[in-house]
């Protein structure tokens, strides 16, 4: 092992791309990324509207925060005595209410008119997470520098939007597979993370060879850097495969059954606290999806279906992520946001849900060097539309850039196209 799979890594290593490392100093040397995906509504979690009509405040009440003068839903307990730990957008916005475009808004920063679930499924500029990757690379040999929790995909993998696209397959995620779905079942460790039981280590160290004896391409004919990004994935591989740092990062076996269960009983509880390891492991970018397919879209039997399991499953898992990253001094270095493609409409409809809605949504925010305790704009008394301080989905993403030290105006290059990370977006001030 030490002769083979020890070897390839640091001739590739030596190739890579300057673009593998840091961007420059950053406030979050982390960011978990929690994605309520079908769209969460704003008017009965962050923002209620206890004194409008009926038919607009629906059947939730406000309770009292920790920070005085503020309330959220009665159907998040545990995040209302943490308030003063996060901080809620309550005026974000973009301009689509469609799933496709929208999502792939929120995990990429640009707009995907006619996005579907056929024949448009594929990201057309890279993902936040494969971004971030290219810019910061590997913390540690043998960690991804991306993991998606528990994959790509989004819409029950119908589209998949967090991929790298044009960057290369050297910086789509690390997919991590489905986590348990209660605190004392073992998590199955991706496949990917071992050796095939048909190649021991001699073969390994002989497919190694036959590898480095295959790459003489003459550098000089690769003009497009095609090589040069295979050696990334290649030396990333190897890596994987030659230390434990990621496997013992993805072992939850390796936390207490206590500190699970604080989690939850619930596949979002599990992927929560598989987010945390990861990112203490050193992962610089987690994106963990807590709906597989379109869990938070509630046209119908909306209140029933947040106050029984939706909230309070999302209740639990991001209040004990605070408290865990918190305990271990670990917040002020790890960006947590809590994100949703859009809101929910103002209006109940016939069938007691509301549907979808992205001129005004709210969107969480916590840790990774940021300020705390704030509720940052307001809709108008309907939650219709921001009434102060708009916030744009991208000045979100801006943020997050921001605070892990990615240039939010660094420019990659799409067949020779100039792209931006951001084409607009700041980073909210009052955050930072």
């Amino acid at each position: 092992m030490a002769v083979g799979a020890f070897a390839l890594p640091a001739l590739l290593a030596h190739r890579a791309s300057a673009a593998d490392r840091p961007a420059g100093r950053a406030a979050a040397e982390q960011a978990i990324v929690i994605l309520l995906q079908g769209g969460c509504s704003h008017l009965d979690t962050w923002d209620l509207k206890p004194d409008a009509p009926a038919e607009i405040r629906g059947e939730f009440q406000p309770i009292a925060t920790s920070v005085p003068g503020v309330s959220i839903s009665e159907h998040l307990p545990m995040l209302a005595q943490r308030a003063h730990r996060y901080n809620v957008l309550r005026s974000v916005h973009h301009a689509t209410p469609s799933h496709e475009a929208a999502i792939h808004w929120v995990l990429t920063g640009y707009n995907y008119p006619g996005a579907n679930t056929t024949t448009r499924n594929r990201n057309i500029q890279p993902s936040m997470g494969s971004i971030v990757a290219k810019s910061l690379g590997s913390s540690k040999p043998g960690l991804p520098p991306y993991v998606c929790v528990p994959d790509k995909g989004q819409l029950g993998d119908r589209v998949r939007y967090a991929s790298a696209h044009f960057l290369g397959m050297a910086y789509d995620p690390f997919e991590s597979g489905l986590p348990p779905s209660d605190a004392k079942t073992a998590f199955r460790i991706p496949p990917n993370l071992s050796l095939s039981k048909a190649a021991d280590l001699r073969r390994f160290e002989q497919r190694i060879g036959l590898l480095r004896q295959l790459d003489q391409l003459p550098r000089a004919i690769d003009t497009n850097g095609t090589m040069d990004g295979m050696d990334v994935f290649q030396r990333k591989a190897m890596e994987m495969l030659a230390h434990r740092t990621t496997r013992d990062a993805f072992d939850l076996s390796q936390e207490p059954v206590a500190l699970r269960e604080r989690y939850g009983n619930t596949r979002v509880g599990q992927g929560a606290i598989l987010g945390r390891r990861l990112a203490e492991a050193g992962v610089p970018f987690v994106l963990v999806n807590f709906s597989i397919n379109q869990e938070w879209d509630t046209h119908s039997n909306g209140f029933k279906t947040l106050k029984t399991k939706r909230l309070p499953e999302l209740d639990r898992a991001v209040s004990a992520l605070l408290d865990d990253l918190h305990e271990r001094g670990r917040l002020q270095s790890t960006l947590v946001a809590v994100i949703t493609e859009f809101g929910r409409t103002p209006t109940i409809n016939k069938t007691a849900g509301r549907d979808h809605w992205s001129n005004v949504f709210s969107i969480v925010m916590a840790g990774g060097g940021l300020q705390s305790g704030q509720f940052i704009g307001t809709s108008n008394s309907r939650g219709e539309v921001p009434q102060d301080r708009p916030i744009h989905i991208n000045d979100v993403l801006a943020t997050i850039y921001t605070q892990l030290g990615v240039p939010t105006g660094l420019v990659h290059y799409d067949d020779g196209r100039p792209v931006p990370v951001l084409y607009e977006g700041k980073a909210i001030d009052e955050l930072i």
